[in-house]
């Protein structure tokens, strides 16, 4: 089943993600993130809505800025012995195993957003009220989440719109291509403020900010398995960090 799981809790879904980017950040050999980036990749298929298949999109996506990091490497990181060299661009060991070492960590970051992602706005709630936080602080995070992805919605209608209209971007020039970005750049800004404020004015009708203690007509507490489950993500945790 793709999408949001009810078997689970919606903490522990926050919680994977959460150790998934940690342990990214924390490891830095390029074999032991390869298996962490499986790990994600995995979890991730099992939640998104295009499964496998749409994460090798968004994978195919970030290739260019993966691209860039490659090219930063090959001019400015040459400590370690030449594995490659062609004019001024060459390739050390330390620079193929430190650009392996960000890309893994971008790719393992990316996946476990999306597959957070997948959860709405309650399920922040019903995760959030579980360890007595804010409600505030679950509305900013599951805003923050869903950002990028409406960003990219966005973009992509533009991009439609601009197909239909026998717009071929790629075929203008350099100039004309900046100035359609920087157009497209101030309407997702000026879409994404209206969308903002749209969102504050339907919160404050519904008493988001009012005083007095909130209730829930359902209340999710964890379970059994909710419990075994984060004990073994803590034991598959400490284990990554201690082989």
């Amino acid at each position: 089943m793709r999408g949001t799981n009810s078997f689970w809790h919606p903490l522990l879904h926050v919680f994977i993600c959460l150790v998934l980017s940690c342990l990214a950040f924390m490891g830095s050999e390029p074999a032991k993130l390869s298996i962490l980036w499986f790990t994600s990749f995995i979890y991730a298929a099992f939640r998104v809505k295009g499964g496998a298949i749409g994460l090798v999109k968004t994978h195919w996506r970030s290739l260019p800025l993966l691209l860039s990091l490659a090219f930063v490497q090959l001019l400015f990181r040459r400590q370690g012995d030449l594995l490659w060299q062609f004019g001024i661009i060459s390739l050390s060991r330390e620079g193929a195993n430190y650009l392996a070492v960000l890309s893994l960590r971008l790719l393992i970051v990316i996946l476990s957003a999306k597959a957070l992602a997948v959860l709405d706005f309650k399920e922040f709630s019903t995760a959030f009220h579980s360890l007595r936080l804010p409600e505030e602080f679950s509305f900013m995070l599951s805003y923050a989440v869903h950002l990028v992805p409406s960003l990219l919605s966005s973009w992509k209608g533009y991009f439609q719109s601009l197909k239909l209209r026998g717009i071929a971007i790629n075929k203008l020039s350099i100039p004309n291509r900046l100035k359609i970005y920087k157009v497209l750049a101030l309407s997702s800004l000026a879409a994404l403020i209206k969308n903002s404020e749209g969102q504050a004015i339907a919160l404050e009708l519904r008493g988001f900010r009012s005083s007095g203690e909130r209730s829930s007509m359902h209340e999710r507490r964890f379970r059994f398995f909710d419990w075994v489950a984060i004990f073994m993500i803590f034991l598959a945790a400490a284990l990554y960090l201690w082989l």
